[in-house]
C-alpha cells in the first residue's frame, strides 16, 4: 500500500510539472478595443493643415495612438495575462503601414508568452476613404488592407493553426483554453453578419456544447443596444438584420447567441465601456463593450475566470499615465469634452433647424456624454441635475418648430436611458454595473448520455436543429429529450 501511494504521488508530481494543472488554473484575459493605431510615417508634421482639419472632426485622440498603444503593450506584458483579446478597429483606417506596426507590437506580446486573438472592425480592411498620408499640408490616399491580406497578417493572432476560419468571412473559432471556446465574429463595416456566418455560428455553438465547453464570443459592433435610440446618434453601431425582432429588440445574431447558451459577448466600436443586458425568462446575454484607449477614460478590461469557467469577474482599468503629460486623465477628459461638443454641434445642425434650441442642447449633450463615458451613470453626482435640465428643455420644446420639437423629445428619451443606464424604455430597472461585474456562467453538459429507445408516448423529442419529432427517434444519433441532450443507440 505504501508503495502504491508513492507511485500515485510521483504521477501527480509529473502531471503538475507537465502543465496538467495549468489547464484548470484561474485564467486572466486582457481585453482591448478600438486602438486605432496610425503609423507615424503617415504624417510629416503635427502642424499639417489637412491633418489638423481631420483631427478636429475626430472624437478620439488619434494623434496619441502610437504612444498610447506602446504604453498599453508594456502594461499587458506587465499584467502577464493568459491571453489578450482585441475586439476590432486595430488601425485608424486600415492603412497597411499601420497594420505593420500593430503586428510588430502584437508579436512582442506573444514573444512574452501571451497569446493574442483579434477580430477586424469597420476601420481595418476593405475600401477605406480615411486611409491617408499627410504631406505638405494636404493628404493623399495610401494603401489599405485587403481581406485576404488581413488573414495572412493576423494568422498568428487567431487565424492560424489551432483555429477554424469561416470560409466566407473573417470569423473563426478556437479553443482558447481547455474548457473555454473563443468565437470571433466578423461584423463587417456596416454592423451586419451574413446568413452563412450565422449558420456557421450556430453549428460552432452546438459543437462547443457537445464537448462541454464554455463559450466566449467577441464581435466589433454592439449586439444589444446600450441605450434607447443608439442608432439615432451613431448609425451602424448595433448589429441588425432581416430577422431583427423589433418587439424583442434583438437581432438574429442575439437570438442565436441566446439559444446557443452564450452569456457574454465582448464588443467595441462605441468607444465607451458600457455593459448592456438582454433578459428573457431565465436567460441573460451581456454585451460587454470596452471603450477605446484613445477616448477618456482610456479603458481596457481584465476578465478572470475561475478554474472551471463557471464564474467570470470583469474589472475595468484605465490608462492613467502617459509620458509627457502631468495629469493625463484630466487632459483626456478635456479632449473628450471638446470633441463631443464638436460632434454634437454637427449632429444637431443636420437634425435641428432652430439655432436657439441647438444652443440650449449643446452643453447639455456634451455633459451627458462625459458622464456616460465614466460609466455607472446613476451613481454620478451630476446625473440628476442633467436629467432635470433635459426635462426642462423638453418642456420648452413646443415653442420651436415641429421638427425641432420631435428631435428634442427623442434626445430627452435617449438621455434618460443613458443616464439611467438601461438599454430600453421598457426596462428602466435593467441596470448593470459598467465597471466591475461578476457573473455565473451557464451550466454546460459534461457528458453525453446514452439511452435506449423509450416506449412512453409522453416523451418530447427534438433534433439538434430544434425540429420536434412526432415520436421517439427511429435512428441512432444525437437528440434532445425533455430538454436533455442524449445519444440514441438502437
Amino acid at each position: 500500500m505504501k508503495h502504491q501511494k508513492s507511485i500515485v504521488s510521483i504521477l501527480m508530481l509529473l502531471l503538475l510539472e507537465s502543465g496538467f494543472s495549468a489547464a484548470f488554473a484561474v485564467k486572466k484575459i486582457v481585453v482591448l478595443s478600438d486602438i486605432h493605431v496610425m503609423d507615424e510615417s503617415l504624417l510629416d508634421s503635427p502642424d499639417n493643415a489637412a491633418w489638423l482639419e481631420d483631427l478636429a472632426l475626430d472624437k478620439k485622440m488619434q494623434d496619441l495612438s502610437i504612444p498610447v498603444f506602446d504604453t498599453l503593450v508594456k502594461q499587458v506584458i506587465l499584467e502577464q495575462p493568459d491571453a489578450l483579446l482585441i475586439t476590432g478597429d486595430l488601425t485608424k483606417d486600415g492603412e497597411v503601414v499601420s497594420h505593420d506596426y500593430v503586428v510588430k507590437k502584437l508579436t512582442e506580446i506573444e514573444e512574452a508568452g501571451i497569446p493574442v486573438y483579434v477580430i477586424p472592425g469597420n476601420h481595418d480592411r476593405g475600401w477605406q476613404e480615411g486611409a491617408k498620408k499627410y504631406e505638405n499640408n494636404t493628404s493623399t490616399a495610401t494603401k489599405y488592407m485587403s481581406v485576404s491580406r488581413f488573414l495572412s497578417y493576423y494568422e498568428p493572432f487567431g487565424y492560424g493553426e489551432g483555429s477554424e476560419v469561416h470560409e466566407e468571412s473573417l470569423s473563426y473559432v478556437s479553443e482558447l483554453f481547455p474548457g473555454l471556446t473563443l468565437i470571433g465574429l466578423d461584423s463587417g463595416q456596416t454592423a451586419s453578419l451574413e446568413t452563412s456566418t450565422l449558420n456557421w455560428l450556430g453549428q460552432k455553438l452546438l459543437e462547443a456544447k457537445e464537448k462541454g465547453s464554455q463559450v466566449l464570443v467577441m464581435v466589433h459592433h454592439s449586439v444589444i443596444p446600450h441605450f434607447f435610440g443608439q442608432e439615432s446618434f451613431q448609425a451602424n453601431s448595433v448589429i441588425q438584420d432581416e430577422e431583427y425582432d423589433e418587439e424583442e429588440e434583438l437581432s438574429k445574431l442575439g437570438q442565436t447567441l441566446l439559444q446557443g447558451g452564450v452569456k457574454v459577448v465582448l464588443t467595441g466600436h462605441y468607444h465607451v465601456s458600457d455593459i448592456a443586458r438582454y433578459q428573457k425568462e431565465d436567460q441573460a446575454l451581456y454585451d460587454v463593450c470596452t471603450g477605446s484607449p484613445l477616448s477618456y477614460p482610456c479603458d481596457y478590461r481584465i476578465l478572470t475566470f475561475d478554474d472551471q469557467f463557471k464564474t467570470l469577474n470583469i474589472v475595468t482599468k484605465s490608462l492613467d499615465k502617459l509620458e509627457g503629460y502631468d495629469d493625463f486623465p484630466v487632459y483626456a477628459k478635456d479632449r473628450l469634452r471638446t470633441s463631443v461638443s464638436s460632434w454634437a454641434s454637427r449632429w444637431m445642425d443636420e437634425k435641428i433647424p432652430d439655432q436657439e434650441a441647438v444652443k440650449l442642447l449643446l452643453p447639455a449633450i456634451t455633459n451627458v456624454f462625459v458622464i456616460h463615458a465614466e460609466g455607472n451613470e446613476p451613481e454620478n453626482p451630476g446625473t440628476q441635475e442633467a436629467i432635470l435640465l433635459f426635462e426642462s428643455i423638453d418642456l420648452l420644446s413646443p415653442i420651436f418648430s415641429d421638427v425641432t420639437q420631435a428631435t428634442i423629445n427623442l434626445v430627452t428619451q435617449s438621455i434618460k436611458s443613458i443616464l439611467g443606464d438601461y438599454p430600453s424604455e421598457r426596462e428602466p430597472d435593467n441596470v448593470v454595473n459598467d465597471r466591475e461585474l461578476t457573473l455565473t456562467m451557464p451550466e454546460q453538459p459534461t457528458a453525453m448520455k446514452t439511452v435506449r429507445k423509450a416506449d412512453s408516448d409522453e416523451d418530447v423529442w427534438y433534433t439538434l436543429q430544434g425540429v420536434r419529432l412526432p415520436s421517439a427517434p427511429t435512428k441512432t444519433g444525437l437528440y434532445i429529450r425533455n430538454n436533455e441532450k442524449c445519444h440514441i443507440s438502437l
